[in-house]
């Protein structure tokens, strides 16, 4: 029987060897099976002697290193080194004293930094919505500035009550990731939205500087045929019908069905 138990052990081993995320495991299967191959006799020998070695408490504890352990990997992956110095002290202070992997205060620790780093990532998409929605409304006054206005402000505060800093926030890649527009939108909305939190614009203005980009946009069509062709995009709306062709050489058929110009 102990033959099986020594071939057993040495398959765990193997198996935690091939995954690569359980080291500290894989080498306290392969310890118990040399330790039985030469120091037990019999199965129940072996019992009696795992009992009153180290090896009795080694797997527990060599679990919970490699659960650490991947912890650190996917806090350093993630660039939170804060979250993977709390694992790695954890680590350090299993290595003394194997009997603390019973003290899980470390996994609150590190929890509440991840709460709040991604804390500060949702702030920071909120920032930016409310940017977008500034951005949108030109024309707007009285409660619908404030409308649009507040959740700026609430955006903000909301990143600092996480402990966050809008600037260092923008030049970290992270936040960069979460945002999905070019490198130069994305410096515009870094500079825009710190100047509306402190000074809100002024709709006059927004209305007229809208107005020259939507001149510069139009200026571009110098075609007479494009230019009548989307002229329904200036103040009306319109239905068709498009029928795809039957194979990749025939025509697609166009029907306008109704169109409604606005005066």
């Amino acid at each position: 029987m102990i033959e099986k138990a020594i071939q057993l052990y040495e398959m765990m081993a193997a198996r935690f060897e091939e995954t690569g995320w359980s080291p500290c495991q894989a080498a306290v299967y392969a310890e118990m099976a040399e330790f039985m191959r030469k120091e037990c006799s019999s199965l129940e020998d072996a019992t009696e002697k795992i009992k009153n070695s180290h090896l009795y408490t080694a797997a527990s504890v060599a679990l919970v290193k490699d659960k650490i352990n991947a912890y650190i990997r996917a806090a350093e992956d993630d660039e939170m080194e804060g979250m993977a110095e709390v694992y790695r002290q954890k680590l350090d202070e299993i290595e003394r004293d194997p009997t603390t992997i019973y003290d899980s205060a470390y996994f609150t620790t590190a929890h509440n930094i991840f709460v709040k780093h991604f804390s500060r990532i949702y702030a920071f998409q909120d920032i930016y919505q409310c940017y977008l929605d500034m951005e949108r409304n030109y024309e707007f006054s009285g409660d619908r500035f404030e409308i649009v206005h507040l959740p700026l402000r609430m955006a903000f505060e909301q990143l600092e009550r996480y402990e966050g800093n809008f600037t260092d926030c923008a030049n970290r890649p992270e936040f960069r990731e979460v945002i999905p527009v070019s490198d130069e939108a994305y410096r515009r909305f870094v500079h825009d939205a710190l100047h509306y939190r402190s000074n809100p614009p002024d709709p006059a203005m927004r209305n007229k500087e809208a107005r020259k980009r939507v001149d510069e946009v139009w200026s571009r069509f110098n075609n007479e045929d494009i230019k009548q062709k989307i002229t329904l995009l200036k103040g009306g709306c319109g239905a068709c019908l498009m029928i795809a062709p039957p194979d990749e050489h025939g025509d697609y058929e166009y029907t306008e069905i109704v169109s409604f110009q606005n005066q």
